[in-house]
């Protein structure tokens, strides 16, 4: 319920072994940055299923998780209004007749979204009248789907999941002061090279024709040695056996020591625009390009 401290998700689906620490730091970022449920922005990943994520949540809730692939009879679902249902999410799934000692019991079980809210079981026990509300945990379009068919709750469309940069469009700069990113992009405005600052997701989706222009310790804090991105990364760093093996572990292809000298930053991104000359192209780490040193 809401009391006490919980584990987080993305460590207990690390236990589960459904997600490596890569594919959470990918969710996390997606997480942050959209302000959805960390659950919600792994599925959108792709890194896990809703069933994986609803195996987790349940485990951090101490609670029964339910698929809501059977939806209950029309008299059960009539218990809730839908006012209620809207409000609270809140899903009715069957009563229970219990046998104690001091006679029978109804118990109403119903589905909420997570973090179970004591609030909505609190608000379902009083509509309702049965003296004890049971709650599970449902997955976020799992619920969307029972309450349209239930009650004709329609929720909006929701945005799109992934804004991935279109391929070969501006050089991206990532994790520069916004006086170096104007800088660098009034620079390469001269020349015909559009740039636009990005933000940590649309790095993470970059595609094979994307540059990204970024301070090592940026990439080294979005990537943390566990994740590559399908662009090409250029690094700026210092000019010594340390910096240029720092960025070879990011799987740069471009080394900058100084990202404000013109010539050599325009060298950079023409070996690896696909409409450059192909022979420029860097074979490997960023020590084997001198000239961009």
């Amino acid at each position: 319920m809401e009391t006490g401290a919980r584990r987080p998700l993305g460590e207990i689906l690390l236990e589960l072994g459904v997600l490596n620490r890569a594919q959470l730091r990918v969710g996390l970022v997606h997480h942050h940055e959209t302000q959805v449920p960390l659950g919600r922005a792994l599925v959108r990943e792709g890194v896990c299923s809703e069933a994986d994520v609803l195996r987790g949540l349940a485990a951090q809730l101490g609670v029964e998780a339910v698929d809501l692939r059977e939806l209950p009879e029309r008299a059960v679902a009539s218990l809730i209004p839908a006012r209620v249902a809207r409000q609270y999410r809140a899903v009715p799934l069957r009563v229970e007749l219990l046998q104690l000692e001091q006679g029978e019991r109804e118990v109403l079980h119903i589905a909420l979204p997570a973090p179970v809210s004591l609030e909505a079981v609190d608000a379902v026990r009083a509509v309702t009248g049965k003296p004890r509300v049971e709650a599970h945990v449902a997955s976020d379009p799992a619920l969307t789907r029972a309450l349209a068919a239930l009650y004709g709750i329609e929720e909006p469309a929701e945005p799109p999941a992934v804004p991935s940069p279109s391929p070969g469009g501006p050089l991206l700069l990532y994790g520069w002061p916004p006086v170096t990113a104007v800088l660098i992009s009034r620079q390469l405005a001269r020349h015909g090279i559009p740039a636009k600052v990005a933000t940590p997701l649309e790095v993470l989706h970059t595609g094979p024709d994307d540059v990204v222009l970024a301070p090592i310790q940026a990439m080294e804090g979005l990537l943390a040695g566990e994740v590559r991105i399908a662009g090409s990364l250029i690094v700026h760093g210092t000019s010594d056996d340390e910096g240029f093996e720092r960025a070879r572990q990011l799987g740069a292809r471009g080394f900058l020591a100084n990202p404000r000298d013109e010539q050599l930053l325009l060298r950079a991104i023409r070996r690896l625009r696909p409409e450059g000359n192909s022979s420029d192209n860097l074979p490997g780490g960023p020590d084997s390009a001198p000239h961009s040193h």
